[in-house]
């Protein structure tokens, strides 16, 4: 089969804290440079648990996650 991915426009704030410890149902609270205090929830953080200096990242459609730095830029 062939897929076609088209290029998704999204708009990223960087990491500038990570709490050290979970909240009970598995989400993390962490701070962007925008100001913006945020809650990754345990589904965006279980394939990859973010560090101060990597992205969260909203697309144009709305869905939210965190990238790593290194892949983001």
């Amino acid at each position: 089969m062939k897929y076609v991915a088209n290029p998704v426009e999204v708009e990223a704030v960087k990491i500038v804290s990570v709490s050290m410890m979970k909240l009970d149902d598995g989400s993390l609270n962490l701070c962007t440079d925008d100001g913006q205090n945020r809650r990754a929830s345990s589904a965006m953080l279980a394939r990859y648990e973010p560090v101060e200096g990597d992205y969260w990242v909203i697309q144009s459609d709305g869905y939210e996650y965190v990238n790593p730095k290194d892949v983001f830029e």
